[in-house]
């Protein structure tokens, strides 16, 4: 069931989109999102490598999550291949064509969670084993994209992976998109389908600096698709969390509280590291003290 509708500025622009969409693309496609990556093949050559992306994570137990489905486009094709998926949006329209797509293919393994353009609310802490997101962040401006990228962090279980599309400014490709759609954009109405684009190296910062292991990259057009897993045995994910909680604190019992976590973060991270700082003694330089270092390593750096 989908409630508690919130606006912002996203799901304002994906709404509008989706009730100018039987107008402007139902005589050509039969659901919203199937115009996205349309690259003039019978085949649609691109999508079936996009999904090449995201197979070899998919198994009967996954929990999965996809934050942006649109009207259901990779929705469909994820929620057979996995125990359970939550589809998470904060465009209530976009929500209401996934559920009515999936509810037509007899998927019955799907939930839907709509979001309040602030993070991942709604979806429980350690709860997802693969979160994909293809053709969303694309239109996410940085200080957004890394809300969610320290809320990834937080909804994905130990080891889970996350595979997530950004727009890039590395490439050619990139700059021809941007000198031919700058003037539109510039006029501050035309807010729809606007790319921002980021760094790959700024990307990567963003992503390791969370606490997550960078395991591959695509690139395609002007974007990248980036897979990156938590790492299970990182301190990095608890202690980047407690101080997102201090840098919002509101109120003074707000920060202590954070303060606190802050503090029970140090104190496990001692608790993990004592053991192997005791491994190293009676240790030489040699494979058995790198294994021990890298180890420690690991814990404090992700």
């Amino acid at each position: 069931m989908i409630t508690d509708t919130s606006t912002n500025r996203y799901a304002d622009d994906w709404n509008a989109y989706s009730a100018a969409w039987d107008g402007q693309y139902g005589s050509r496609y039969r659901h919203l999102g199937d115009e996205w990556c349309d690259d003039g093949t019978a085949e649609r050559a691109h999508e079936r490598r996009v999904m090449g992306l995201v197979e070899p994570w998919l198994r009967p137990d996954t929990r999965a999550l996809e934050i942006g489905p649109g009207g259901g486009k990779w929705t469909v094709r994820l929620a057979p291949r996995v125990h359970a998926l939550i589809a998470f949006d904060v465009a209530e329209a976009m929500l209401d064509r996934t559920q009515r797509r999936c509810r037509a293919e007899g998927l019955s393994n799907v939930s839907f969670v709509l979001g309040d353009g602030n993070g991942l609310a709604r979806v429980a802490d350690a709860s997802i084993d693969l979160a994909f997101s293809y053709d969303v962040f694309v239109h996410i401006a940085l200080e957004d994209t890394v809300v969610y990228i320290d809320d990834l962090l937080r909804v994905l279980a130990p080891d889970g992976v996350a595979i997530v599309h950004h727009a890039v400014a590395e490439t050619a490709a990139s700059w021809d998109r941007i000198e031919s759609h700058n003037d539109w954009y510039r006029d501050r109405s035309h807010t729809l389908g606007q790319y921002y684009y980021h760094s790959r190296e700024g990307l990567r910062r963003a992503y390791e600096r969370a606490g997550f292991e960078i395991v591959e990259t695509w690139d395609s057009y002007c974007t990248s698709v980036f897979t990156v897993r938590k790492r299970a045995d990182s301190m990095v994910p608890r202690m980047e969390r407690a101080l997102r909680q201090a840098a919002v604190a509101a109120t003074p019992e707000a920060l202590a509280a954070a303060a606190e976590d802050v503090a029970r973060a140090l104190d496990d991270a001692r608790e993990r590291l004592a053991p192997l700082v005791d491994s190293l003694a009676g240790t030489t330089p040699g494979l058995k003290r790198y294994a021990i270092l890298q180890r420690m390593r690991r814990l404090v750096r992700g």
